[in-house]
């Protein structure tokens, strides 16, 4: 089992040490440790590995240390401006007070005002605003100064205390625990670690982050009433369905089978009272229908509300899936550097917890050594993998990796239905809040797919798997795809 802590080191020779022994002690095997430039210095993150009795006694030896964040007193950042004479080494006499004062410089700006003189603009690092009034008492008797409202949309790269202040803003909003806390903290750093190559704005992960979070609250309850999309259609052959088109989350489809209503997909975890209302709305005889599932893959989205339905038809990689996080081990998606983050977020914002799997049938996996980007599964009884629940007929076909690996595609040659899952989704058929919530992963995961080249490719073949004709693809996310090939 792996944990990421986050420390407020000391300010003196050893503070490591003295923290790297704690988990020496308990027999922890150190897996990643780094400060990063736009963490304040005193602040390291560290993940281990070890057994959950290692990991609480190192939590407490931690505490004894008193390295831990919330047993920090925080202070406040204030933005600072000052007039001063546009002259070599006009800034000294004001670094050397706040060096006096013990003060933290977190932000400097020079900018020139007028001929002859610079504003300058100070981050100061105070533990209360009588700490920072003597320090400015102090820099009057040298030149004007004046605290102005430290506004984010500065361009400014901030302390710990940023990130201690927006990972507890999160949380007020959301209602987590503390460990839920620390992990939004830690998960918010490793998206600006993955994204400080690709973005001059220190600040954007942040915004999208807290957009993430907004919406996920404000589309519970009421807010998601009023912004799902439910539709029905009907396939070639007649057959009747219904797809739920959530505000945030994938899509569900149901498919009206002779004696049972099959689901594929079922969307975030926190809005499992809110789909499980409007399939109740949509068919009054819901709870005395048969009902069975299926999952396209296992990503958090898709895979929320497994208690939907008492069986559930699933590939066995998506099977592996979900046993790695049972395990405590880092699942398909959280194996990927550049996705690990988002996943994570996207695990404690919307409550996801891994699905008990007695209800959970294989439908196979794709041969050993196949190399296309779309293979036929084979069963487990050796023959081409098939879901068949009358009249529906589907083959079973697995990707090679190219949005997660697990991805799976049904097709139903006699109805006319793929259900594509990620691998082809009908971007211009999103609802509006549908496309502002999925704007933010591309952005936040660098790019959705785990290989964006193959997930092209996968793309592709699917069409030629398809062939010629007029067909229904049931996506992700989206409205149906009417598509002629």
């Amino acid at each position: 089992m792996r944990r990421s802590f986050v420390l407020v080191l000391g300010n003196h020779k050893g503070s490591f040490l003295e923290a790297y022994r704690v988990f020496a002690r308990e027999g922890l095997d150190v897996v990643r440790a780094s400060y990063n430039k736009v963490i304040d210095v005193h602040t390291f993150f560290v993940e281990v590995e070890g057994t959950e009795g290692q990991l609480a006694a190192a939590e407490d030896g931690l505490r004894g240390l008193d390295v831990l964040p919330e047993q920090q007193h925080v202070g406040g950042v204030y933005l600072v401006e000052l007039r001063v004479d546009d002259a070599p080494g006009v800034l000294d006499p004001t670094l050397e007070l706040a060096n006096s004062h013990d003060l933290n410089i977190t932000y400097f700006n020079v900018k020139v005002s007028s001929p002859g003189e610079q504003v300058v603009r100070l981050g100061v690092y105070a533990h209360g605003i009588d700490e920072l009034a003597d320090f400015l008492a102090d820099v009057r008797r040298i030149c004007p100064a004046e605290v102005l409202d430290y506004d984010r949309n500065e361009h400014v790269i901030d302390t710990s205390l940023f990130y201690l202040t927006f990972a507890r803003g999160i949380s007020e909003l959301m209602g987590l625990s503390p460990h839920q806390e620390e992990e939004i903290l830690v998960d918010a750093n490793r998206i600006v670690q993955n994204l400080e190559h690709t973005n001059n704005d220190p600040f954007r992960p942040f915004t999208y982050i807290e957009r993430f979070a907004r919406d996920i609250q404000a589309y519970r309850g009421p807010g998601y009433a009023a912004d799902v999309r439910v539709t029905r259609f009907s396939t070639a052959r007649g057959t009747k369905g219904l797809l739920v088109e959530p505000p945030a989350g994938s899509d569900t489809w149901v498919l009206e089978c002779d004696d049972c209503l099959l689901l594929v997909d079922s969307g975030f975890s926190c809005y499992h009272d809110e789909l499980l209302a409007v399939l109740r709305t949509a068919y009054p005889d819901w709870d005395g229908r048969r009902r069975e599932l299926f999952l396209t893959h296992g990503d958090v989205d898709h895979a929320g509300c497994c208690d939907l339905a008492p069986r559930v038809h699933v590939i066995d990689r998506v099977l592996e899936h979900f046993l790695l996080q049972l395990e405590g081990e880092p699942d398909w998606r959280m194996q990927i550097p550049a996705h690990m983050p988002y996943a994570g977020l996207g695990n404690v914002l919307s409550g996801y917890e891994p699905p008990r799997l007695d209800g959970f049938v294989s439908l196979g996996r794709r041969p050993d050594g196949s190399e296309e980007p779309l293979a036929r599964c084979v069963s487990p009884q050796g023959g081409p993998a098939t879901l068949d629940l009358a009249p529906f007929s589907f083959e079973v076909w697995e990707g090679a990796g190219g949005h997660v690996l697990g991805e799976t595609v049904l097709v139903d040659r006699d109805q006319r239905i793929c259900v594509s899952g990620d691998i082809w989704v009908n971007v211009h058929g999103e609802t509006k809040p549908q496309a502002r919530f999925n704007s933010l992963a591309p952005f936040l995961m660098t790019s959705v797919d785990s290989r964006p080249a193959l997930a092209r490719e996968e793309r592709a073949q699917l069409r030629e798997i398809l062939g010629p004709g007029h067909w229904q693809v049931l996506g992700g996310h989206g409205a149906v795809i009417e598509v002629d090939l």
